[in-house]
């Protein structure tokens, strides 16, 4: 929480600005007097090793590292200058591979912290080594240390460094200031940022600068932390008693035990100010509100309430009383038996188990434990009792006793009669259906087709497209357009189709023909046929004593499977003897 804190600080210093980099800094400190030797001379692999990278900035990929107090380059704006717009004569070398990835660049990428190079190198190091002593000196960069006592590092920006193992580390520069006693002091300053440890205390402040706010972060960890953030919010945290706060100018969060409160489009959590809000005590009140519709809930009191203003829908319950509103309809209910909605043109009343009543329009519904009568808009009327019925409309239906029922359309001419279990019977201009079950039925559409069924047995159909006789469960013969089946289950299947045929006797005999190819298989014989390019290819096995076989291009065959044979393809043979081939043209 205290990197939120700083969340909105600039990036433009280094990793040392996040509170987690300096915790591992500090647990750091002392691993890395192990490496202080095998260091100190400076290089690229020195640069990412070195303690001594603690805050420090970083120059641009690539860039060489300025000297102290070198003027920049002077620039001109008229015409003549240092600087002038001369095109220039040839043209501009390109790198050798401009796909590549600078180092540099490649350690930033996926990461916004600011890499704490070593600077003022020149890449011609001077070393003294006497024991436990080590100096180097290259360009302005200087390192020394007496392993594993001492360790010190001197580069440009007036930045010294010095590592007193295993526990203290102290580093002064123009821009970072850090003094830190492994493991319970802790103390930095980056640029105007600045932070201190001490334990489990944890403080940083920074002025402000630049148009942002002060801002500053206070922990006792893990029992209080409160900061102040860029963002014009903060945060209070007190885990033991559950209270946490988090709030912008914007939105924030509460969270006091039971006691919550989440909102957004305002500063403070308040209805009176808020664009959305959500807060209650858990679990006995919870209470929510946007620009367009509210709600609230008390479950102790059986209360729910919601309202939206776009729908214009609002809902009140509390405990078994509910009432409803709506553009279209009101409600009122007490739940489970009495139950009354009504609206433009309409009510209904439901006192629960006596009766129900209710009109829409000019259609209406009465309903008893006993009957149930109700008329259409269209001057349909029905009624009904357990054992009898009748409906009056554009169609016709009569019930008597729950054995009997007759349905007429009139304007199909359509007329249907069941009586339980048994007895279908249907009639009309385009179909006669009659079955009686569980002995005959037949099923005709005129001019169509006609279906004949005598007990689940025997069945016969015939159609516009073919017909088909069945004798359930064992044989199944006809046609359906220039298709043909007969199945004698479980001996005989045949099919057939103007592309292929199909036929088992089994077990004897097996044969599958298409377009292209035979296949036929009968005792122990067995015959291929493949029409290719040029002609047929087919092959013979009588099994397992000869086969025989020929193609366009020539002929084979084998006794015993290759015992003894002969193969020629075009001008090429060879024959075969004890099954070893040999070759008698090319």
């Amino acid at each position: 929480m205290a990197a939120s804190g700083a969340r909105s600080r600039g990036r433009a210093g280094n990793g040392l600005t996040s509170t987690a980099r300096r915790w591992l800094v500090c647990a750091a400190g002392c691993t890395l007097t192990m490496v202080c030797s095998i260091v100190a001379l400076p290089g690229a692999a020195h640069a990412q090793l070195s303690p001594f990278g603690l805050g420090g900035g970083t120059p641009g990929p690539g860039a060489p590292p300025g000297k102290p107090g070198a003027a920049p380059p002077s620039t001109h704006a008229a015409t003549g200058g240092d600087n002038g717009t001369t095109l220039p004569k040839t043209d501009l070398p390109l790198p050798e591979d401009p796909t590549a990835i600078p180092d540099a660049v490649k350690k930033r990428i996926g990461t916004d912290a600011d890499l704490d190079l070593d600077k003022g190198i020149a890449k011609k190091p001077e070393v003294d080594f006497y024991g436990l002593y080590v100096a180097t000196k290259d360009g302005d960069y200087e390192f020394k240390t007496v392993f594993p006592f001492w360790a010190r590092r001197k580069q440009p920006g007036n930045d010294v460094a010095n590592l007193y193992s295993p526990f203290y580390y102290q580093r002064r520069s123009d821009r970072v200031d850090v003094d830190m006693a492994f493991p319970l002091f802790y103390k930095s300053r980056v640029e105007k940022e600045n932070s201190l440890v001490v334990g489990p205390f944890f403080h940083q402040e920074e002025p402000a600068h630049d148009g942002k706010p002060a801002t500053h972060a206070n922990w006792f960890f893990p029992f209080a932390m409160e900061a102040k953030t860029s963002d014009g919010g903060g945060y209070f945290h007190v885990p033991p008693l559950l209270l946490f706060t988090q709030h912008s100018d914007r939105d924030g969060f509460d969270l006091i035990g039971p006691m919550f409160c989440s909102w957004r489009g305002g500063p403070a959590c308040d209805v009176r100010t808020t664009d959305d809000i959500d807060l209650g005590v858990a679990p006995f009140y919870f209470y929510g509100r946007d620009r367009d519709s509210e709600y609230e809930l008390i479950p102790p009191l059986l209360h729910y309430y919601r309202w939206n203003d776009v729908s214009d829908h609002e809902l009140n319950v509390w405990g078994p009383f509910l009432w409803e509103r709506s553009r279209q309809s009101n409600a009122f209910n007490i739940m489970p038996l009495y139950w009354h909605n009504w609206g433009k043109d309409e009510d209904h009343l439901t006192l629960f188990p006596l009766f129900h009543v209710g009109h829409k329009g000019d259609s209406s519904l009465l309903a008893t434990p006993l009957f149930v009568h109700g008329t259409g808009d269209n001057g349909e009327t029905g009624f009904g009792t357990y054992v009898f019925g009748r409906y009056r409309g554009r169609t016709e239906y009569d019930m008597w006793t729950p054995l009997f029922h007759w349905y007429r359309d009139p304007d199909v001419g359509r007329d249907t009669k069941l009586f339980l279990p048994f007895v279908y019977r249907t009639t009309s201009p385009r179909s006669d259906d009659i079955a009686v079950f569980p002995f005959f039925a037949h099923f005709e559409r005129f001019g169509v087709s006609e279906e004949t069924w005598i007990t689940p047995i025997f069945r016969h159909q015939t159609s516009l497209t073919g017909w088909e006789t069945d004798l359930n469960p064992i044989f199944y013969m006809g046609t359906e357009n220039a298709s043909t089946h007969l199945v004698v289950a479980p001996i005989l299947w045949d099919f057939a189709s103007p592309k292929s045929r199909q036929t088992v006797v089994a077990p004897i005999f097996w044969r599958f023909a298409s377009r292209d190819s035979v296949s036929q298989l009968a005792l122990n014989t067995y015959y291929h046929e493949t029409r290719v390019r040029s002609g047929k290819d087919w092959e013979f096995h009588f099994f397992p004593l000869f086969s025989y076989g020929e193609s366009p291009d020539g002929h084979w065959w084998n006794v015993l499977y290759g015992l003894t044979g002969y193969t020629r393809e075009g001008t090429a043979s060879k024959m075969r003897l004890l099954y070893i081939p040999i070759k008698t043209s090319e």
